[in-house]
């Protein structure tokens, strides 16, 4: 009898999950692929989390962790494409969600990382326009001016952020 109700119960959730909805399903594998990332298994939390995005393709989530999982395995040209994908899937312009702040300060580390300083500096200047007062943007904006060769004034950037 016990074995019976088990398999109902399982029969039960496999039904469910096959009939899901594709934003569900996208959820569910997102939360796995947090737990591998979590537990150190970066490749096998980036299948998790492509398979989120096919499942549903405006998932932004997913796409955020594909972008830090490329950038910390130092494929700073996958992790990009995902950044920028993010804002394609944004209609608006504007920049106001934690998440797409979280593409802006990411990506700017990515363009950074990868020498395109000119490219870090637009990004790390509109992080400054929306949050004045974040002093790391302010001194990674100072970094990517010395980067791009301009050196005074990316070294009173880094000193204005370091003295604040």
């Amino acid at each position: 009898m016990m074995r019976i109700l088990c398999l109902l119960v399982i029969a039960v959730f496999t039904v469910q999950l096959a009939i899901a909805h594709p934003k569900d399903k996208a959820r569910a594998l997102y939360k796995e692929g947090l737990v591998l990332k979590r537990s150190g298994k970066l490749d096998a939390a980036l299948k998790f989390f492509h398979a989120a995005i096919i499942q549903d393709k405006n998932y932004t989530p997913a796409y955020l962790e594909l972008g830090q999982i490329y950038a910390l395995m130092e494929n700073y040209r996958q992790s990009t494409y995902y950044y920028q994908q993010i804002s394609k899937l944004d209609s608006t312009s504007n920049v106001t969600s934690p998440e797409d702040l979280q593409v802006l300060h990411d990506l700017g580390h990515v363009y950074y990382y990868e020498g395109n300083y000119k490219a870090a500096v637009v990004l790390w200047n509109r992080m400054l326009a929306l949050q004045p007062q974040n002093y790391f943007a302010m001194f990674m904006l100072g970094k990517s001016y010395i980067g791009s060769g301009e050196l005074q004034k990316g070294e009173e950037l880094c000193d204005k952020a370091v003295n604040n």
